[in-house]
């Protein structure tokens, strides 16, 4: 019999708790004596190099993947081989190219948990997310809380939006329900 493995998918806008919900996934996996591999892409140097922090502070040691400006990716595959488990954090900032390593994992029977933003600041699907959403085992929305009026965010708005582009990496963001982020333009 083939052991395939599995994916699941934490998504929201920034706030939500994607990355703590990736390292307790993680957690739960090393708890039980599995070899669990994190990765991060090098874009996102907000808090570290090498870890994954959460905005409030957790962090777990994980491989900085580098990305050129073509799209290429230095992915370390024996440490993945290894693995039972691989946690991939900010997942929207990977290139296409991850999704057909994402799915040689699931292949050779690695459980994968990937987090990342389901929409850009615009309020469209972001990179990859869209793609892995519908190939995953699970898919959890994570919600935020709005703060300009306290419902469940369904997006993250730009603070200063002073850039044209879909890629801004930092915390310069606030979450947002649809009605505030419909009243603020963003639909």
């Amino acid at each position: 019999m083939i052991s395939v493995g599995s994916l699941t998918i934490d998504v929201g806008s920034m706030f939500a708790e994607k990355s703590t919900a990736l390292q307790r996934h993680g957690k739960r996996y090393m708890l039980a004596g599995k070899k669990v591999v994190f990765l991060k892409p090098s874009i996102d140097n907000r808090y570290s190099e090498d870890s994954i922090v959460t905005h409030d502070g957790k962090k777990v040691d994980a491989i900085n993947i580098q990305i050129t400006n073509k799209g290429e990716m230095c992915i370390p595959f024996h440490l993945l081989n290894e693995a039972d488990v691989v946690c991939i954090d900010e997942v929207q900032f990977f290139p296409s190219q991850m999704i057909e390593h994402i799915e040689r994992l699931i292949e050779q029977g690695k459980k994968v948990f990937a987090a990342g933003l389901d929409m850009d600041r615009y309020g469209k699907p972001f990179g990859i997310v869209p793609y892995l959403m519908a190939k995953a085992d699970h898919v959890i929305k994570h919600h935020a809380v709005c703060v300009f009026c306290g419902e469940d965010a369904w997006v993250s708005l730009e603070v200063s939006n002073d850039s044209n582009t879909q890629v801004k990496v930092g915390n310069d963001y606030k979450p947002a329900c649809r009605q505030c982020a419909y009243e603020r333009g963003v639909k």
